[in-house]
């Protein structure tokens, strides 16, 4: 007979296994601003619980989110009292997002209502997040999540970055603490806390294959290995880190097999390409189709195989159209053409801080927020990346645009010792295509562009130790499918 847990005891356990999960992942700092998203489901209220119980010795302000899609009528509507109600009971402020989907006739092509409900979830939490000026978003996958999205793909056919699962965080906003946890732990420690939560009656149906998946299949699976969410854990994060060096190869055999020619075209050498692992050959194709196109998702496994089969191996003069590219043989190079409509004008669009937008050529969000560093001791400033710019707000005004790249463009990038560059030259060294090119989001101020997205700041505006003000901008990629 098992012997009963000690609330405070379950919950010391579960509190200290996040806080070692976040140190050592890097997902929380002390004095961190975290918005909880809490739908009122058994593994949002135990992440709310457990971040309440860490919040005085990590120093964290902490704020929930909870979307409403009234998807489900009355019960929805219910969830969102529920959450209100178990806010009020720890303290933590909460906000209610509520969301209108559009119906199948206004639905986009490929996109199902899961999805859809998916990315209009996302956006009301960085709605949230930048107007509340928090630093992080907080979600509260497990490790069954983690199974059932490495099960799905693995049906599906995925490659490493598919079965590399749903990672412990995206960029420098979302963060996932409890992806270390079973949920037969977190239903545990809610009963040991005395918790109640809410059962969503959609998750029962076997309508969609998460649920089918789920109730279904990894019951099997566990009778066969009662370890399984341990071993497909060790999976995700084996896969993860052969994929980055996989994308590391790739990054140094393009550089050495590509060039790209006065039109913006990549041009790639036959015979060095065939004589790369088929791994790599498929990876290659891969990125050098993204690239071309400036397109975030695909292509698909099959487009990659078509273009391996029929061009690369093909008779010169051989050709295929992509989603997004034309790929060609001649003689012995691989030239990769886009085929996406060059936009016409400059798309700008004004961007206050702080605030939220999502850039329409890409479907990136880009939010922008201002931060006040004169208190913090050493100053609170992130660690800047591709994906964040940190900037001194004293140096420009806060009149702020993002646009598309113009014709005159220049900034003096980073890392170049303050010396000016044309943004037509920047992207040429980059190896951008023209077609990307045209995608990119720049941050500008009166005083000149503040950032070019993804890319670099300009030097002249970056925060330093002696910053009082920041603007922290971040630019995110959409959420993918099969994380929820």
């Amino acid at each position: 007979m098992s012997q009963s847990v000690h609330p405070q005891t379950a919950r010391s356990q579960l509190a200290g296994r996040v806080a070692a999960t976040a140190r050592a992942r890097g997902l929380l700092r002390p004095g961190d601003r975290v918005l909880a998203a809490v739908s009122g489901g058994p593994d949002s209220v135990a992440l709310l619980s457990v971040l309440a119980a860490l919040a005085p010795s990590w120093d964290l302000t902490l704020q929930a989110v909870h979307v409403n899609h009234g998807l489900r009528g009355a019960e929805s509507d219910e969830d969102a009292s529920f959450v209100a109600g178990f806010c009020d009971r720890l303290g933590v402020a909460l906000a209610i997002e509520r969301v209108t989907l559009v119906g199948p006739a206004g639905r986009r092509r490929g996109r199902s209502l899961q999805e859809q409900a998916r990315e209009a979830r996302y956006a009301a939490m960085v709605r949230v997040a930048t107007a509340l000026r928090m630093d992080k978003i907080a979600l509260g996958h497990t490790a069954d999540d983690q199974a059932e999205t490495l099960v799905m793909w693995m049906l599906r056919g995925s490659g490493t970055a598919g079965l590399a699962g749903i990672p412990p965080s995206r960029g420098p906003l979302v963060i996932r603490p409890l992806l270390d946890v079973g949920r037969a732990e977190i239903i545990a420690y809610l009963e040991a806390q005395g918790l109640p939560f809410r059962v969503d009656s959609s998750n029962a149906k076997p309508l969609y294959l998460r649920n089918r998946v789920r109730h279904e299949l990894l019951p099997v699976l566990k009778r066969f290995n009662p370890g399984l969410l341990g071993v497909l854990k060790r999976q995700a994060e084996i896969l993860r880190e052969e994929d980055l060096c996989l994308d590391q190869l790739v990054s140094e055999h393009l550089t050495r097999l590509t060039r790209e020619d006065s039109a913006g075209e990549f041009v790639v050498d036959r015979a060095g390409l065939l004589a790369l692992p088929l791994a790599l050959r498929r990876r290659m194709v891969r990125t050098l189709i993204r690239r071309t196109s400036g397109l975030l998702q695909g292509p698909t496994f099959g487009a990659v195989a078509a273009v391996l089969d029929r061009v690369v191996q093909g008779r010169s003069g051989a050709s295929i159209a992509v989603p997004g590219a034309l790929v060609a043989r001649e003689y012995g190079s691989i030239r990769f053409r886009s085929s996406v409509p060059e936009e016409t004008g400059v798309v700008s669009l004004p961007l206050p801080v702080p605030s939220t937008l999502r850039w329409p050529l890409t479907g990136q969000t880009i939010r922008v927020s201002l931060r006040d560093a004169s208190s913090a001791h050493p100053p609170a400033i992130p660690t800047p990346s591709r994906s964040m710019a940190i900037l001194d707000a004293d140096l420009f005004t806060m009149e702020l645009v993002v646009r598309s790249w113009a014709a005159g463009d220049a900034f003096r990038p980073l890392g170049m010792h303050g010396r000016r560059k044309k943004l037509q030259d920047y992207f040429a060294d980059m190896k951008l295509p023209r077609a990307a090119r045209r995608r990119v989001p720049l941050l500008v101020a009166p005083e000149g562009i503040l950032w070019v997205g993804g890319h670099r700041p300009d030097h002249r505006f970056c925060a330093t130790a002696a910053s009082t003000r920041i603007v922290i901008a971040e630019l995110l990629d959409p959420s993918p499918k099969g994380e929820d």
